[in-house]
């Protein structure tokens, strides 16, 4: 019986938050790199300002009138043991880092984005005499080799193998991708077919 499975609103909803973190991971980490590291450097140093001109006691009244926490700097030098003070407390390699880290991640969200775009238009799905793999081929009953289910139990992924046109292939069955009761039935299908034809050869 023709079944058609299409992918689950899980599968797809899981891999677009997947996407979200990674893009958000990279927009932070550039945001940081590039806005949030130099104006803490320029902060640093107008504090650092007032320490070397013997004027430390007019920073906090300066600091709160900029908005500014007046114990950031004093904190974060006794915190990290910072003597003597350097010119920046955020050098040019860690700049690097942050926008290193955010190429990683944007590009890995991106490249994400695209796989999700295509995986969540496709279909298995089958008719009276063939499968249709989720890329799109269709895959006669009769080119299908055999079927791998060692996944099948524990994770609800089968293989099916083929040949076509003299060149093998193979694909994915996931009953957690797709609806998973209509996967079901096309592997059931698929391997009723193989019976069907290996009782067939052997009478």
């Amino acid at each position: 019986m023709p079944a058609e499975a299409r992918i689950t609103s899980i599968w797809s909803n899981q891999k677009l938050l997947v996407i979200l973190l990674l893009i958000g991971v990279g927009g932070w980490f550039l945001s940081d790199g590039l806005v949030g590291y130099p104006r803490k450097n320029a902060r640093y140093r107008e504090w650092k300002s007032y320490v070397e001109s013997g004027r430390e006691n007019e920073w906090p009244a300066y600091a709160a009138q900029r908005g500014w926490n007046p114990k950031e700097w004093p904190d974060y030098v006794q915190e990290h043991h910072l003597n003597p003070l350097p010119e920046d407390v955020f050098g040019q390699d860690k700049v690097v880092v942050q926008l290193g880290i955010a190429i990683i991640a944007g590009l890995t969200g991106f490249l994400t984005l695209a796989y999700w775009s295509v995986q969540r238009k496709r279909i298995v799905r089958t008719d009276e005499e063939a499968v249709y793999a989720p890329a799109g081929q269709r895959v006669p009953f009769q080119a299908i080799t055999g079927i791998g289910k060692k996944r099948w139990d524990s994770k609800g992924i089968a293989t099916v193998r083929y040949e076509l046109d003299g060149r093998k292939g193979e694909f994915i069955i996931d009953d957690y991708k797709f609806d998973a009761e209509p996967s079901r039935q096309i592997l059931k299908e698929i391997e009723e077919k193989l019976q069907s034809r290996d009782d067939t050869a052997a009478t």
